[in-house]
């Protein structure tokens, strides 16, 4: 599993709406359809890195996810799903539609210097045991 930097979009959807997805392990995730994927408002680049260990003979992805928002982001009691798109155009899918879910958090920046970044921090994390899977079908 490559560590991704430079993420230039992140979108998000309720797990809910990613019913009928094909998982390849391995290799990725077919969408199999056009899916209503939110974009956030993001400031400058964001960031992701997938670590990995085995537990018990399966490997266990662990990925965290952050992007600086300029706006509130309220999850609520939303199970949530993430595509990521770097600038190279790759794009990556961060949760199913089953549990485990994404663990989303979000901080409120307000910083006593004005050079400090203000906004939402949006933070991600989510472990399962087929990592952050590439889109094969768009």
């Amino acid at each position: 599993m490559p560590i991704l930097n430079n993420i230039n979009k992140v979108e998000f959807i309720e797990a809910r709406f990613l019913k009928d997805i094909t998982v390849v392990p391995g290799k990725g995730v077919f969408l199999n359809m056009w899916r209503n994927f939110l974009t956030l408002d993001t400031v400058g680049l964001s960031a992701a890195t997938s670590t990995s260990k085995v537990v018990k003979k399966n490997t266990i992805y662990n990925i965290k996810m952050t992007a600086l928002l300029k706006t509130q982001f309220l999850v609520g009691n939303r199970h949530l799903c993430y595509r990521l798109t770097t600038v190279t155009g790759e794009k990556y899918l961060l949760g199913i539609e089953r549990a485990p879910y994404p663990i989303t958090t979000t901080q409120e920046n307000y910083p006593s210097v004005v050079t400090d970044k203000s906004g939402t921090t949006l933070s991600v994390e989510y472990s399962n045991t087929y990592g952050l899977l590439p889109i094969l079908d768009l």
